[in-house]
């Protein structure tokens, strides 16, 4: 049986690539983590098929729209509030926190219950 699908995401495409980088760091710790394996792995083909389509793309578009399931995006919400506690460390990382910022919120108009 297959998960019921949530909310359609919109990202602007910086902000989707950067929650792509964070997640492609966090991936290998993230995959040792036996409970959420198939979650993380249910996640990074979300996220490729997203960068492919970019890839296609001639002039990348302004934004990028994705569909998660309810597990796929609170996970991804609760990974984005624990990366900006990390990046509040260090002020240079503005543009970064930005972009997170507004993955954050997003997800959070999604109907993803803040954590």
């Amino acid at each position: 049986m297959s998960q019921p699908v949530g909310p359609s995401i919109t990202l602007s495409t910086q902000a989707f690539l950067i929650l792509c980088r964070l997640f492609d760091g966090c991936y290998d710790d993230l995959k040792q983590q036996e409970h959420v394996n198939e979650l993380v792995e249910s996640i990074a083909d979300v996220l490729l098929a997203g960068v492919q389509a970019l890839e296609e793309q001639v002039k990348p578009p302004k934004d990028i729209t994705f569909s998660l399931t309810i597990p796929q995006a609170f996970f991804l919400r609760k990974l984005v509030a624990e990366l900006m506690v990390l990046t509040s460390e260090k002020a240079e990382q503005d543009k970064t926190r930005s972009w997170l910022r507004e993955c954050q919120t997003v997800l959070e108009q999604a109907g993803m219950p803040r954590v």
